[in-house]
C-alpha cells in the first residue's frame, strides 16, 4: 500500500517562518515601511513585520531618526502613524533608475517629459493637472493620469541627475 501523502502545509505560514528566522526584526520593520503606501501605526507595522510592538516602535523610532521614515498624527489624534518619508522614497527611486540608465539618456528623457509637459499645459491651459481639474477642463481620466505620471517621473528623474552631478563632483574632488 502506497505512503498517504504529506500533510499539506500552509505556504503563507511557511514564508512568515522563514522570513521571521532570516532577518532581523529591524530588517522587517524597515521592509514593511518600504512597501507601506498609507501610514500605519506601530501596532499594524509590529504585525506585519512578525514582532512586538514595543520592538517595531523602537525600529521606527531609528527609521525616523535616519529620514527614512515620517510620523504623522492619527486622524483621531490618539496615537502616531508611521509612513515612508518622500526624501527617502526620492532617493531610493532616484538610485534605481541611475543604475538602470545612464547620465545621457536620463538627460535627454528629461527634455522629452519637460517638453511632453508643455504640451499638456497648452493643450488644456494650465499648468498642471490639479489646476485643469479645478477650471473644468475637458480633460479624461486616463489623460489626466498620464500627465500626473509624467510630472511624478520627471521629478525623480531630475532627482537622479541631481544625484548623479553630486557623485560626479564628489569623485573629481576625492581623485585631487
Amino acid at each position: 500500500m502506497p505512503d498517504p501523502a504529506p500533510t499539506f502545509e500552509d505556504v503563507n505560514e511557511r514564508a512568515k517562518e522563514d522570513w521571521k528566522r532570516d532577518t532581523t526584526p529591524f530588517d522587517r520593520v524597515q521592509s514593511v515601511m518600504r512597501t507601506a503606501y498609507d501610514p500605519m501605526s506601530a501596532a499594524t507595522v509590529a504585525e506585519h513585520a512578525l514582532t512586538s510592538e514595543q520592538t517595531a516602535r523602537k525600529h521606527l523610532r531609528s527609521l525616523v531618526e535616519h529620514g527614512y521614515v515620517a510620523e504623522t498624527a492619527s486622524p483621531d489624534s490618539k496615537g502616531t502613524l508611521y509612513q515612508r518619508a518622500s526624501d527617502s522614497l526620492a532617493l531610493e527611486q532616484a538610485r534605481r533608475i541611475l543604475d538602470e540608465t545612464d547620465t545621457e539618456t536620463l538627460s535627454t528623457r528629461v527634455l522629452e517629459m519637460r517638453e511632453e509637459l508643455r504640451e499638456y499645459a497648452d493643450r488644456f491651459g494650465a499648468n498642471s493637472p490639479d489646476e485643469a481639474v479645478r477650471a473644468h477642463a475637458d480633460i479624461d481620466t486616463e489623460t489626466l493620469l498620464e500627465w500626473r505620471t509624467t510630472r511624478r517621473n520627471l521629478a525623480f528623474a531630475e532627482v537622479a541627475l541631481a544625484l548623479s552631478g553630486v557623485e560626479d563632483a564628489t569623485g573629481a574632488a576625492e581623485a585631487l
